[in-house]
């Protein structure tokens, strides 16, 4: 059973908490032993929910109930990293060079987001592993390079003197994104909306599907994991389970 915190309306969120578990939940599955956080990522951290409320996650392929991290303190984190952290002020190659690292702990870890994958959404594994896992990595990669490309144009100003004049525009990153993915394809979901947003520099707050009995927060926890890996500023991911009720709406 995870525990789930009811967070206030500042935090944004509801939390999976486990009382006495370590930072991972350990399952031996596909001849492998995967490791799963099992709270909410914020700043940085996984961290727990405030309330200690606890709900299930089914594993749609036997029933069986999952243990899982919480993740519980958010918006004002993405905030400052963007406002004043070192993401807001990062050249853009180097921004792609993380993002870049982070496609390859993706696959270094491939066939563990796959298992997850599988576990969390009852995907068939060689689906998860070429489809939600594979495309996920290409679209990190992908964006990763677009980091250095975007820029603005000049534009030829009709009543100017000659050689004079111009006008320019300027492409900048919004700030905080929030994120509601859906619960099919989990990871592609994350990958096709969080990628983008942090290849033009912004952070993001994202928050996995929960619809009654079906969520599907695993990999998004496995996947803030590696982001923290691979070198990513505190604060620039931050994932947040729980109820669409509470969390979609305050997002």
């Amino acid at each position: 059973m995870y525990a789930v915190g009811t967070p206030t309306r500042k935090q944004c969120l509801t939390a999976l908490v486990i009382n006495g578990l370590p930072s991972q939940v350990e399952k031996n599955i596909n001849n492998m032993t995967v490791k799963i956080p099992h709270q909410l990522f914020i700043n940085g951290e996984f961290v727990d929910a405030d309330g200690g409320k606890t709900y299930k996650t089914i594993n749609p392929t036997d029933g069986t109930v999952r243990d899982e991290h919480d993740v519980d303190k958010a918006v004002a984190a993405a905030k400052e990293a963007f406002e004043s952290g070192e993401w807001g002020k990062m050249n853009p190659r180097d921004r792609g060079r993380l993002i870049y690292k982070l496609a390859d702990l993706m696959e270094e870890h491939q066939d563990e987001l796959a298992t997850i994958e599988a576990m969390d959404s009852g995907a068939v594994y060689t689906l998860a592993l070429k489809t939600h896992v594979g495309m996920s990595i290409q679209t990190f990669r992908y964006f990763a390079g677009w980091c250095d490309k975007i820029q603005g144009s000049t534009i030829p100003i009709n009543q100017a003197r000659p050689n004079r004049n111009l006008t320019f525009t300027k492409k900048e990153p919004i700030g905080v994104c929030a994120i509601v993915i859906p619960w099919n394809y989990p990871l592609m979901m994350l990958a096709w909306k969080t990628a983008a947003c942090l290849a033009a520099g912004n952070t993001v707050v994202l928050k996995p599907a929960q619809v009654g009995s079906t969520s599907t927060p695993l990999t998004a926890l496995k996947f803030a994991e590696l982001a923290a890996r691979a070198g990513l500023p505190k604060g620039v991911v931050n994932i947040l389970p729980g109820s669409g009720t509470l969390t979609s709406v305050v997002l």
